[in-house]
């Protein structure tokens, strides 16, 4: 190498900084054909327990760590900057702002009738659809798609999610949730230890999603189904691509299984994070 190529080389490493990634990238990855450069960009609602799931995710079946028939990927989490949590308008706004055109973008919210939040929903859910943001509703809450790891729920909860939170802690193969929501510092609502192990089994992950699509094809509305999802583009792991901003409401319903009339707020119970998971290529294989 030429005194002339390692300066060159120098004044690159000093602009990174030195604790800066060698292979830091310089453009959207969206615009990499190699598809082990697959981003995802996702905003929560919560500060700690959705977070720390999406970090299990990467950790367990990310890039790296890829298990076979599991694409590469990389969830990029949008923390809410609020220890309270955000609106679910918030939630898709801040989505839109940290990822880039053509970026694959998520946004995880909850039904959570306790703080007045049905006009926000449907505010979030309209500029998701216009800006080619998904949306994971969990109905009544998060703590419900942990709880479908492990077991069928199909209560109708009136967004209140006491009951789910109790039978999480009950459930003999939730294991190190006794405790959930009650103890403090991480193990409150972290996801560490026994827990996170308990649900990124294998098994598990397919239960979840299992179980999260059967309570499509028994909502209310009547008119709903998995298999609407499945025929949607955005189920085929690692396209890359996210859906068009364009989408009409009755193409943006399907690809959550629901029926363009389907009111959100009245899928009760349900949680469409198996959406995401399923788009990854976790967990989607149908059980016989």
């Amino acid at each position: 190498m030429s005194n002339k190529q390692q300066a060159r080389g120098t004044r690159r490493t000093r602009r990174r900084g030195a604790d800066a990634s060698p292979l830091a990238l310089r453009r959207p990855v969206g615009s990499y054909g190699d598809k082990s450069q697959r981003v995802i960009y996702v905003a929560t609602e919560g500060s700690k327990t959705e977070p720390a799931y999406l970090d299990l995710l990467n950790k367990t079946l990310g890039r790296g760590n890829e298990k076979k028939g599991i694409p590469a990927f990389y969830l990029d989490y949008c923390h809410p900057g609020n220890p309270n949590g955000l609106r679910p308008s918030q939630v898709v706004q801040q989505v839109r702002s940290k990822a880039g055109p053509g970026e694959e973008m998520w946004a995880l919210f909850d039904r959570d009738a306790a703080d007045s939040r049905d006009a926000d929903i449907r505010e979030a859910y309209k500029v998701a659809r216009g800006n080619g943001v998904q949306v994971a509703l969990s109905h009544p809450s998060f703590e419900l798609w942990l709880l479908l790891h492990f077991k069928q729920w199909s209560s109708r909860e009136n967004g209140i999610d006491t009951r789910v939170k109790d039978q999480l802690r009950r459930h003999p193969d939730a294991k190190g949730f006794q405790d959930y929501d009650k103890a403090s510092g991480k193990r409150g609502k972290g996801l560490d230890g026994p827990r996170g192990q308990s649900l990124m089994a294998e098994q598990r992950l397919a239960d979840a999603v299992h179980h999260a699509r059967k309570l499509i094809d028994s909502c209310p509305h009547g008119d709903c189904s998995a298999k609407q999802a499945d025929r949607a583009s955005e189920l085929k792991p690692a396209n890359g691509k996210r859906p068009a901003a364009t989408l009409s409401a009755e193409e943006y319903a399907r690809r959550s299984g629901h029926a363009a009339t389907c009111d959100p707020l009245k899928r009760d119970p349900s949680s469409d994070v198996w959406r995401l998971l399923a788009a990854l290529g976790i967990g989607n294989r149908a059980k016989q």
